[in-house]
């Protein structure tokens, strides 16, 4: 009793797996946990509540990059090579003299192929620089029919593309044969173009695409773009697309049946969006003999937009994106409705706090271990003082 009374106020000081119930819900009325060496946000999973976290905050490409028509005609660039072949109406003209007539198949002559320089202009004998950076094929065959109309027998001009390296993709990271690709004429999609990088390595629920464009940077889950058609954008010249194999993890700690079985706390969702619900069960349930139903917490980062919405004050946080505990109370009939409809998000901690009976049995079971060391510590000087005595 002596050694219980000691010990008693030292509860807080067993071992444990994590925070107790009641430090996380030791908060100032304003939600600002200010005591805490990172401050948090608590919020209650409740009828209120869950309507804001029931749709699974994803990231999308055609929300980020609203344009998906794709490019609506293809244009030279700096650094693209022209084929240019120039026709006259008869022999003896500006390229095509009489003389060899005769041993030529026609009144045309192929110039050696032109690259658009620096200036965007490629340079014709007797029609001198032409712009052509920005100008679509048709419109460089015209500019140069309309310098050579006074001098040539009736010109055409006929400009094909020899090789693109101003309409080019890189398509990186984890696809089979990484690269820089040029795009065809008449728009592609994200998804052709990895393919045409020879796939991704993993599995589209475990890579993750990121796009990036004009100096913005989005990421989204490969095999959300493979379900939904939306998400497989047009791509636009110079885009970076990188490939990463990420799979979406949550971490499941606390008093749960997969800690007790050894399981790795780490688990996989295996399915592009995953409930609160379906986490618990892949954790393996509550430990009957060790949680407390009733203080279940999700611990995140959250947009700062979002916690406002759901009434939370957030003008003392410096930052966008706020430390935030979501607490679930499952001993309410409702609990497992709402946990139903909790997404969760990918890096989630779930964390399942102990019963506080479960400190007072660890108490007991300290108290009965010292209890048993004095007892056997005592039968042992006891038995050496009977061998002494014995012995003299």
């Amino acid at each position: 009793m002596a050694v219980a009374a000691v010990a008693l106020p030292a509860c807080s000081e067993l071992p444990a797996t994590g925070p107790k119930s009641d430090a996380i819900h030791s908060f100032p009325t304003a939600g600002l946990h200010s005591n805490a060496a990172l401050p948090y946000a608590l919020v209650d999973v409740s009828a209120d509540t869950i309507g804001f976290l029931s749709q699974p905050n994803l990231i999308s490409f055609q929300g980020e990059f609203p344009d998906k028509r794709p490019k609506p005609q293809q244009v030279a660039g700096v650094g693209d090579v022209l084929n240019v072949s120039i026709f006259e109406a008869a022999p003896g003209g500006l390229f095509t003299p009489a003389t060899a007539a005769g041993a030529r198949p026609g009144n045309f002559v192929d110039l050696p192929p032109q690259a658009v320089d620096q200036k965007g202009s490629i340079y014709i004998p007797y029609a001198g620089e032409i712009p052509a950076a920005g100008r679509t094929l048709p419109e460089i065959q015209q500019a140069i029919v309309a310098r050579l109309r006074n001098r040539a027998i009736e010109p055409q001009v006929v400009v094909s593309l020899n090789q693109q390296h101003s309409s080019v993709v890189s398509v990186l990271g984890d696809v089979n044969t990484p690269g820089v690709l040029a795009l065809n004429s008449v728009g592609e999609r994200l998804l052709a173009l990895i393919a045409r990088a020879g796939g991704p390595k993993f599995e589209a629920i475990e890579s993750y695409v990121t796009l990036q464009r004009d100096g913005k940077r989005v990421k989204v889950l490969l095999s959300r773009v493979v379900h939904d058609p939306r998400e497989n954008i047009f791509i636009r010249p110079n885009d970076v697309i990188f490939v990463t194999h990420e799979a979406p993890t949550f971490t499941a700690l606390g008093a749960l049946n997969q800690n007790v079985f050894g399981f790795n706390s780490e688990i996989a969702f295996d399915t592009e969006t995953l409930t609160l619900a379906q986490a618990i069960g892949k954790a393996g349930g509550l430990n009957d003999n060790q949680s407390d139903p009733a203080e279940v917490f999700i611990y995140r980062y959250e947009d700062r937009g979002l916690l406002q919405k759901m009434g939370v004050d957030t003008t003392r946080f410096s930052y966008d994106r706020i430390p935030t505990i979501y607490h679930l109370n499952l001993r309410d009939p409702s609990g497992y409705l709402l946990a139903a409809g909790f997404q969760m998000r990918t890096k989630d901690v779930m964390y399942v706090a102990n019963a506080r009976v479960v400190d007072y049995f660890k108490l007991l079971a300290l108290i009965s271990t010292t209890a048993n060391t004095v007892s056997a510590t005592a039968n042992a000087v006891t038995n050496v003082n009977t061998a002494v005595k014995t012995k003299w």
